[in-house]
């Protein structure tokens, strides 16, 4: 079953969007390894957010690739990347040092980190919804538990329409 040529076309521009932020942290990474403080409560300050941001950018990279791919997989790798942003987010305004700081981070948090948030909410109930439909069944059957036999059908077949034969 063929792609059609508009969903294939969302899926590039959602893959773009993500490899673009994946790429752009990683300055900001370099930035924040300079900037921030060596120790700030914990011995480990630095080494945290940056390890933090490594983890933010490979989720992203990995939703990325799995969207070029047009791959149904990347519910997972969608979530996890809500959910950092989510927690970067958080984090980011909690730990802000005075009034500046604080409005940056607010800033990051409402413009940025959390629509990007919902974007990926959004990806990975979609895919689910997709999954779900490829394997035939009902979303409340899927909700009950009757998923996951179907489940490895469905990635079969998505996997197969990714990469036809020839």
């Amino acid at each position: 079953m063929p792609v059609p040529d508009e969903i294939r076309r969302r899926a590039r521009v959602l893959a773009w969007g993500y490899a673009l932020v994946a790429v752009l942290l990683l300055p900001w990474m370099v930035y924040l390894f300079v900037t921030l403080p060596t120790r700030n409560l914990d011995t480990h300050y630095r080494l945290s957010w940056i390890g933090f941001d490594v983890f933010l950018v490979a989720a992203m990279a990995r939703t990325a690739y799995l969207a070029f791919r047009l791959l149904p997989r990347i519910e997972l790798p969608a979530a996890a990347t809500a959910t950092l942003l989510m927690v970067d987010a958080w984090f980011d305004v909690t730990t802000a040092h005075g009034r500046k700081a604080l409005l940056v981070a607010l800033g990051f948090a409402v413009f940025a980190e959390l629509p990007m948030a919902a974007l990926s909410v959004f990806v990975a109930r979609r895919a689910n919804q997709r999954l779900v439909s490829l394997a035939g069944l009902s979303v409340p059957a899927a909700e009950a538990g009757a998923v996951a036999e179907a489940l490895a059908d469905a990635e079969a077949l998505a996997e197969a329409e990714a990469d036809p034969p020839g």
